[in-house]
């Protein structure tokens, strides 16, 4: 009976030491890859978006374009809006011919408009553009204490 116990104990206390070893510490709420992000028109870029206590902060992974960071105290307000777009799906038309154009693929975008202050005070925009829905609930909880304005 004795073996069995230190080997209970022994189980017991590798794994704890594992879990304490092996999770690494962040101060992030969360970090959502592969967005669209666009503070001009014109300028969309691949990019990143980490979400901590303070703020966020938007990284541009494949361009030379420096990281924007924004601190929640400094968002006027932000939007949030959700459409779907029918396109011909083409992935389907290369597999089985013209044919496949008459078939129509749902697209679903969602879109993040986040209005801010920058370092020197001017009046800036970020807008977060993604198709993953997952992402939708973690952003509006870390934006929540912020004022959202809802558009029609």
């Amino acid at each position: 009976m004795s073996l069995r116990k230190s080997i209970l104990f022994l189980t017991a206390a590798l794994l704890s030491a594992s879990s304490v070893l092996t999770v690494p510490e962040s101060n992030a709420y969360g970090e959502f890859t592969d967005l669209q992000c666009m503070f001009d028109v014109q300028s969309r870029f691949p990019c990143n978006v980490s979400f901590m206590r303070s703020g966020f902060k938007i990284y541009f992974p494949r361009t030379g374009r420096t990281s924007e960071k924004i601190r929640y105290s400094d968002i006027i307000h932000w939007n949030y809006t959700d459409s779907s777009l029918k396109k011909p799906d083409m992935d389907l038309a290369r597999r089985i011919g013209i044919i496949g154009l008459l078939f129509k693929k749902v697209e679903h975008q969602h879109v993040f408009t986040i209005v801010y202050r920058d370092n020197f005070g001017d009046r800036q925009r970020a807008i977060l553009d993604f198709d993953d829905k997952q992402f939708v609930m973690p952003i509006k909880s870390a934006l929540s204490d912020v004022t959202e304005i809802f558009w029609n």
